[in-house]
């Protein structure tokens, strides 16, 4: 997916959109792909290398604590234990594959990813300096995910059952101090580039690489996981193939005042190595 939006532009406000049931702009955290999955017969396993207990943590914990099995690396919020790797989730998905199921298994994983600040996540490695340390780290941080995606997809593979991984991210960031030996990256709700983010799938039975260019929306994850898991809820309503090139309906995000943009509506704000 090439033009895939979040639904806000930190990580309570659009995964609350994103993974759980929204009545009213309000996300109902009982009801959400976890408890879909469960109710289903799906075996729920969820591993994160966030927080669970911080005042920025706790909504998704509770999303997370829905699942069968839950573990988390960091102990307390997440800036807790700041060393604590993405890959390390890799040990625990390896245990699940160990054991031969009979059920269809969910397992999510919680990114750290490129979360600020990303000289915290690679340690303060970087392949290239790009105006700053901060922004190198940063782009850093984009080769260590796809590393981990890469090793995961191995896993899988190993494992000889079918299968199939979605990666997405839940927000976007925007620079500030542009320009400067300072030059970092933070939350922003103002420009597209908050809100422009990967979303991939990549199943066992793929034959090709296919690009989808329609917009499509975090708002909509719900309506994606049916049709990909073939789980069916009164409450989604399947309105258009979410996979496919058909135009979706226009795409809205939440402001940090949690009032809802059209997407259309915000200014840009480009990368540009030299921008000054």
């Amino acid at each position: 997916f090439t033009d895939y939006v979040a639904a806000s532009g930190s990580t309570q406000k659009s995964l609350g959109l994103t993974l759980n049931r929204v009545v009213d702009g309000k996300p109902q955290f009982q009801d959400n792909f976890v408890t879909l999955a469960n109710r289903a017969g799906f075996q729920t396993w969820w591993f994160s290398n966030q927080g669970q207990i911080g005042e920025y943590d706790t909504a998704i914990a509770s999303i997370a604590k829905r699942a069968d099995e839950v573990q988390f690396l960091k102990s307390g919020d997440f800036e807790a234990d700041k060393n604590t790797k993405d890959e390390a989730l890799l040990k625990m998905t390896a245990q699940v594959f160990a054991t031969q199921r009979t059920q269809p298994q969910l397992i999510v994983l919680h990114l750290m990813g490129s979360h600020p600040q990303a000289c915290d996540r690679t340690g303060g490695k970087y392949a290239e300096f790009v105006q700053s340390k901060e922004t190198s780290c940063y782009l850093y941080t984009m080769t260590q995910t796809d590393d981990l995606l890469s090793k995961l997809y191995a896993q899988l593979r190993n494992s000889g059952d079918s299968f199939s991984m979605v990666y997405f991210s839940d927000h976007g960031l925007a620079f500030k101090e542009r320009g400067k030996q300072v030059q970092y990256l933070a939350h922003d709700d103002k420009f597209q580039q908050n809100f422009q983010v990967p979303f991939m799938v990549l199943s066992s039975d793929d034959k090709t690489h296919r690009i989808i260019k329609a917009r499509r929306s975090a708002n909509d994850f719900l309506k994606f996981f049916s049709q990909w898991t073939g789980i069916k809820a009164k409450e989604i309503k399947n309105d258009y193939p979410f996979i496919s090139g058909k135009k979706g309906p226009p795409v809205y995000i939440t402001n940090f005042k949690l009032q809802k943009v059209d997407y259309n509506h915000l200014g840009t704000d480009i990368f540009d190595i030299k921008s000054k």
